[in-house]
């Protein structure tokens, strides 16, 4: 299934080889290969093997990253999975509306799906690379899932997805509030363009004194604003045109 294929799944920072071993054998199981692994404290490891019960091609092929943006920089799509309670607001959906979206833009482009480290799930630094935040409904009083029990859940519900929308090849437009202005075929931003973007935007304000280095949460709700957005590659082209033409002006 090309959908499938272009799934990522990625790990920050495991402290646990048999939780990775376990999340590549949901992987095998629901047919998703691609597995990155963000600072793991101790991959390979026998536990991993062993937990993965019959999926070590997918241990063999993964991919070792420092860092969360080198893992999704060329992801048209970042969701992160995160039972951890915020203090600001960000972009929601659940498990079934996340991975009909996920598998409606992983028809043309990568999608990752983000699970963070086990002891502290996703910090707002991190979140900020995804575009939506998954919630998995369980009961309140026991809201933390294994790692690998989440991945299998979410992964589940992409294969749902898939198997009954046969792939859902027709682009993501049915998803975004602007549907029928949406070219389907047009490329959406990458996560590397959104990053050189938001870090061009801020410079820009702080040459503006509209924002310094200490304004985190206006940084914060642009980037959201943005990624709620999803704005096309050429759409990112464009306004770091204007960024740019701004700064000549200052310049001068």
């Amino acid at each position: 299934m090309l959908t499938l294929h272009r799934l990522r799944v990625v790990l920050v920072a495991p402290t646990h080889p048999g939780n990775i071993g376990a999340v590549a054998r949901a992987m095998a199981n629901m047919g998703v290969a691609q597995l990155t692994l963000v600072r793991p404290r101790d991959f390979p490891h026998p536990t991993a093997t062993a937990r993965a019960a019959g999926a070590q091609c997918i241990l063999e092929q993964a991919r070792r990253t420092d860092s969360l943006a080198e893992a999704v920089a060329d992801c048209a799509l970042v969701l992160g999975s995160s039972a951890r309670p915020r203090s600001i607001h960000w972009p929601t959906l659940s498990p079934p509306a996340a991975m009909r979206r996920a598998a409606a833009t992983a028809a043309q482009s990568p999608v990752a799906l983000v699970f963070g480290c086990e002891s502290r799930g996703l910090s707002n630094r991190e979140l900020e690379y995804c575009h939506y935040l998954v919630r998995i409904d369980v009961d309140a009083n026991y809201p933390s899932l294994n790692l690998a029990a989440a991945a299998m859940v979410l992964l589940y519900e992409l294969r749902k997805t898939t198997v009954a929308d046969g792939d859902m090849e027709t682009g993501d437009a049915a998803d975004h509030p602007s549907a029928a202005l949406d070219d389907p075929n047009e490329p959406r931003a990458i996560a590397d363009e959104m990053r050189h973007f938001y870090r061009h935007s801020r410079r820009v304000l702080q040459q503006l004194d509209f924002s310094d280095d200490r304004d985190a949460k206006l940084h914060r709700k642009l980037i959201r604003m943005f990624n709620r957005a999803r704005p096309y590659a050429r759409e990112i082209r464009i306004l770091r045109g204007i960024l740019t033409q701004i700064e000549r002006k200052l310049k001068n």
